[in-house]
């Protein structure tokens, strides 16, 4: 929700990242990812979030402190703006829904539409996929066992295969 209105700042995104679960301590590392900045960005600013009683070490991990009169702040401010996001949403829903229209008008609009399909092409397309779907069961259930002398008789699967027809990628059953 800071981002929202702060910007993408790293100090923000940090602070949006912990708020979201106060109770929860944390690695340096999982800020980090949390919050999408570097670790590096990270241990640049931390030392003024412990400074400033945001946040507290405990042992090698930070968690939030629940107790500063500048976290406190920031929750209920956080949930603050979420109530007003949520209610300019349900306010403009309300604008772009309008009035009710009844089930005739309803289905007069939709008749308005001229809908042209060619139900054979349709019908070739799915059986198409079907005819597809199928090969690739077969291809998987005929997969070749070799056998090997020079490898002391081990057992090879070939559990993969280049399709012709495709990208020439390798697909791979396992």
């Amino acid at each position: 929700m800071y981002e929202k209105i702060f910007g993408k700042y790293p100090q923000v995104k940090v602070i949006n990242y912990i708020l979201v679960n106060p109770e929860r301590n944390y690695t340096k590392k999982e800020i980090a990812i949390g919050a999408q900045i570097s670790r590096v960005t990270l241990d640049s600013f931390i030392d003024n979030l412990l400074e400033n009683n945001i946040i507290e070490k405990v042992g090698s991990t930070y968690s939030v402190n629940t107790n500063s009169k500048i976290v406190k702040t920031l929750i209920k401010t956080q949930i603050t703006l979420a109530d007003l996001s949520m209610k300019d949403e349900l306010q403009n829903e309300e604008e772009i829904i309008g009035e009710l229209v009844s089930d005739d008008e309803f289905e007069e609009f939709m008749n308005s539409f001229d809908y042209e399909i060619d139900e054979e092409y349709e019908l070739n397309r799915l059986e198409q996929n079907d005819k597809m779907t199928s090969d690739s069961v077969d291809l998987l259930n005929n997969k070749n066992l070799l056998f090997s002398e020079e490898l002391d008789e081990s057992l090879l699967y070939i559990n993969g295969y280049y399709p012709k027809n495709k990208n020439r990628r390798m697909i791979n059953y396992g």
